[in-house]
């Protein structure tokens, strides 16, 4: 319990300088937060046309799908806003030997690669997101209980160390391809999925993205808790894959330490 305190402790520091450093850039917090919030008024729109054709894409109706898309927002952004630019530097860390400085420091490595900073623009737009989800439920007449309030965030947060998972991972990489720059942006691309729901795919192609590449288990499980389009076993099998998938970076994070070159070498 002492550790877990230290640790709690430890990330809101860490948070807190962030949000120092983020007043010190008023204007580039106020660019990308309305950066983000036009990509989602895009997504409404490109929503909007869609079901101007039809009423029902692969069961789901227009405000099931906002209520996806909300929630793929929501996830999206709290992964940007916690884990996408520590990813991003770590890479650069690993490749010109800076990752000295972290590996001195007497607490786990990964964790602090991971959380050090925190992107609070992106914290922000989450919040819209939720404004969003709630609005299509409002729209639909349905209501969430405080036990489902807490279950759906529960599956959020599984569905944003799903997405550090499969990044975390293509970073590490680099302990063994020296640049993994061109390998990362595949994580933009396997997030496209997400945003749609899994009934609109081929046979194959769903099942690879609820097993191998489990883009769906991100969005569609918690969106699908909402809007009761989702069985008891699906809940569990996400927090399954959710433990799995982290369990399998903090393995090759020590496989890749075991490489690791460092500015002295």
């Amino acid at each position: 319990m002492k550790t877990i305190w230290r640790y709690l402790k430890l990330t809101g520091l860490m948070m807190r300088n962030c949000f120092v450093r983020e007043l010190q850039f008023k204007a580039n917090f106020v660019v990308r937060f309305f950066t983000e919030l036009m990509w989602l008024v895009m997504q409404f729109i490109y929503i909007g046309v869609m079901y101007g054709q039809t009423g029902e894409i692969a069961g789901w109706n227009k405000w099931e799908m906002i209520v996806l898309m909300g929630t793929n927002y929501v996830i999206a952004q709290l992964f940007e806003a916690l884990f996408y630019d520590n990813c991003v530097r770590l890479t650069d860390q690993i490749r010109q030997g800076d990752l000295d400085f972290n590996l001195i420091k007497p607490i786990n490595t990964q964790f602090l690669v991971s959380l050090r900073y925190t992107d609070y623009a992106s914290v922000f737009n989450s919040m819209v997101g939720v404004g969003v989800i709630l609005f299509a439920l409002g729209k639909m007449g349905m209501a969430v209980s405080f036990g489902g309030a807490i279950l759906f965030g529960a599956l959020v947060l599984n569905g944003v160390l799903i997405y550090y998972s499969i990044l975390f991972v293509l970073s590490v990489w680099t302990f063994w391809i020296g640049r993994s720059n061109n390998l990362m942006e595949l994580y933009w691309q396997f997030g496209q999925f997400s945003r749609y729901p899994g009934d609109i795919y081929p046979w194959f192609l769903r099942k690879l993205l609820w097993t191998v590449i489990p883009m769906l288990v991100v969005s569609n499980v918690p969106a699908g808790l909402l809007i009761h389009k989702l069985e008891i076993g699906g809940i569990f099998y996400g927090f399954a894959l959710g433990a799995l998938f982290l369990s399998f970076t903090v393995w090759i994070w020590k496989k890749g330490l075991q490489r690791y070159r460092s500015a002295s070498s």
